[in-house]
């Protein structure tokens, strides 16, 4: 006999796959809006354009989301959200060192799917417009909030552990956060020269000035260098479609 379903059980999943099919499609547009960003701009991105770059008429954006605006926010957030997954999740399968947790975030900063010259492009048109849009400048504000006292908490057990007294954990962490930035930039001017490795050498070079023991230089020289290069015009960023 075949089991029996109620008509309560069928009607939850059907909810749940029209929820998931949504969801779907949802992220759908906005991997599409990156995309857009990626190449025309902030103020150059339609909803005419991502309905194309979708594949979709211009109707199921509308649908999705009821204006530009609410679809560019959602964006910015599943960027977000995309950000502090990845790296939480680095953190939690690390070892028990505040050194590997440490090199964990770092690796994670540069990982394929969140350091690519498309998402990086479209980091730096919301960290333009975050000037002037409280909504944006919340959320930026709110990660970067995250990141910092995550990375702070091992700089600052380093200095503990290591008895490194005379560091200040703030200056550290200010210091290394500003050279990841300086590596994204890097990729947005440089695409095609950057280099993800070279990218991670250079900050376990500095952080090995301030934590020898935990950074040791033999470790960082396993890490394939590049030679310096002359830096060129940067190719024009259409990104990948």
């Amino acid at each position: 006999m075949e089991p029996h379903h109620s008509e309560s059980q069928v009607s939850s999943t059907y909810r749940a796959g029209t929820n998931e099919r949504k969801d779907l499609r949802r992220q759908q547009l906005i991997d599409a809006t990156i995309a857009v960003i990626s190449r025309k701009g902030y103020t150059g991105t339609r909803l005419a354009d991502v309905a194309a770059k979708a594949k979709v008429s211009y109707g199921v954006v509308s649908f999705y989301f009821k204006s530009k605006d609410a679809l560019l926010l959602a964006t910015l957030q599943s960027l977000a959200d995309e950000y502090a997954r990845v790296w939480r999740e680095a953190v939690r399968q690390a070892g028990p060192s505040p050194a590997d947790k440490l090199k964990a975030i770092v690796a994670a900063d540069f990982a394929p799917d969140i350091a690519n010259e498309k998402k990086i492009a479209v980091w730096y048109a919301f960290w333009a417009e975050a000037r002037t849009r409280p909504s944006y400048r919340k959320l930026c504000a709110q990660l970067y909030n995250d990141y910092y006292w995550q990375v702070r908490e091992f700089v600052q057990a380093l200095i503990d552990q290591g008895g490194y007294d005379h560091l200040d954990a703030h200056s550290v962490t200010l210091a290394l956060n500003a050279m990841v930035d300086g590596m994204w930039l890097d990729m947005q001017i440089q695409p095609r020269e950057f280099n993800r490795d070279e990218a991670i050498r250079a900050i376990g070079l500095f952080l090995n000035q301030f934590f020898p023991r935990e950074f040791p230089s033999e470790d960082i020289a396993r890490i394939p260098a590049q030679r310096p290069r002359r830096l060129q015009a940067p190719l024009p960023s259409g990104g990948e479609d």
